[in-house]
């Protein structure tokens, strides 16, 4: 099936916790990373650059529409959506592993159409989130705003080898207890060392020396 890109949308969303209401952005399906050529590559790196002058929204929506069921209706699936925390300087994800960053929840559409509402995913059932959860998980700050909850950082990185060719493979404990195999673009007999990656995010390690283009 391929690993899918998601791009940030120009269209806010509000999404509420309790009494607490934010805007937040969108992520609409782009194409596949396979898929990639220099006219779209071209579309991603505008999105950057719109960035540069105004920061990402501190978390993200997928339009893209899944079904779960609610607590209170257990055998019923209904249209909700995925919030993922975001990185401030971040166009894009892939829905591999949405790139490391957190799911904060699901959003589920009020019936009044005012914004949408976050729920808490246990057990397969959604269950309204609370604002003192919401504190509780890091997602608001005591006085009901987002936190903005990025890519953790790679907290150290136990071995690098190289993986095929001009690509290297490092196996890395992240800032919130994953372990994970992260790939990074080399040139050719220049291998990064573990202590590289330290205190890094995984998007900064996708080419080595970093800044040069994968």
């Amino acid at each position: 099936m391929g690993v899918q890109i998601y791009l940030l949308d120009r269209r806010m969303v509000t999404l509420l916790v309790d009494d607490a209401a934010e805007k937040i952005g969108t992520l609409r399906q782009f194409w596949k990373v396979t898929e990639i050529d220099d006219e779209r590559a071209a579309e991603i790196g505008a999105v950057k650059a719109n960035l540069a002058s105004k920061p990402a929204p501190v978390a993200v929506m997928i339009a893209e529409v899944a079904e779960l069921p609610l607590a209170t209706e257990p055998g019923r699936g209904i249209a909700v959506h995925l919030v993922l925390g975001w990185d401030e300087d971040r166009p894009s994800v892939t829905d591999f592993a949405w790139d490391y960053l957190p799911i904060l929840g699901y959003a589920v559409k009020t019936a009044d159409s005012a914004g949408y509402v976050l729920h808490e995913e246990r057990g397969g059932l959604l269950y309204p989130m609370s604002k003192s959860r919401a504190v509780e998980l890091g997602i608001l700050n005591a006085a009901g705003q987002l936190v903005r909850r990025g890519q953790p950082s790679i907290i150290e990185c136990r071995a690098v080898k190289p993986y095929i060719a001009l690509y290297a493979e490092a196996d890395c404990l992240l800032s919130d207890g994953r372990a994970v195999e992260i790939l990074t673009s080399i040139e050719a007999g220049n291998l990064p060392t573990p202590a590289w990656y330290a205190g890094k995010r995984p998007a900064d390690v996708a080419a080595y020396p970093a800044g040069r283009a994968a």
